[in-house]
């Protein structure tokens, strides 16, 4: 089971072009974009749930976007691990999951909100 927590801090609104909105609360002060993950989840896939997903350094939306993720693009998730608020697609999540998109070859962190079934169920 997921850990759920409450964070006061910024709230940001992003719609895209694809009219996706996304909120997000920035984490505390001392979030960092470092955070230890490892390959133990087996789910591979199409497993992005929006168009042009950032895919981050870290768990947190203050953390630099390596690349994008796209509906087509298959993914093979890690794990996951606890983060900043994020909604997307009917879905609040605080949990964000580390993935290889194997089209593009590109790691990282995305907010569990804009993955299929709402990302990793096992934690880092």
């Amino acid at each position: 089971m997921r850990k759920v927590s409450s964070i006061a801090a910024a709230v940001t609104l992003t719609v895209g072009c694809t009219g996706v909105a996304v909120v997000s609360v920035a984490g505390p002060a001392s979030a960092t974009c470092s955070h230890s993950h490892s390959n133990i989840d087996t789910k591979f896939g199409t497993l992005f749930n929006a168009t042009n997903v950032n895919i981050r350094t870290g768990p947190h939306t203050t953390c630099g976007s390596l690349g994008y993720g796209q509906l087509s693009h298959s993914v093979d998730f890690h794990c996951f691990a606890s983060g900043d608020r994020v909604s997307a697609n009917g879905h609040t999540t605080y949990t964000w999951t580390y993935l290889k998109d194997t089209t593009t070859g590109v790691s990282g962190w995305v907010a569990d909100a804009l993955l299929d079934n709402l990302g990793s169920n096992i934690a880092c």
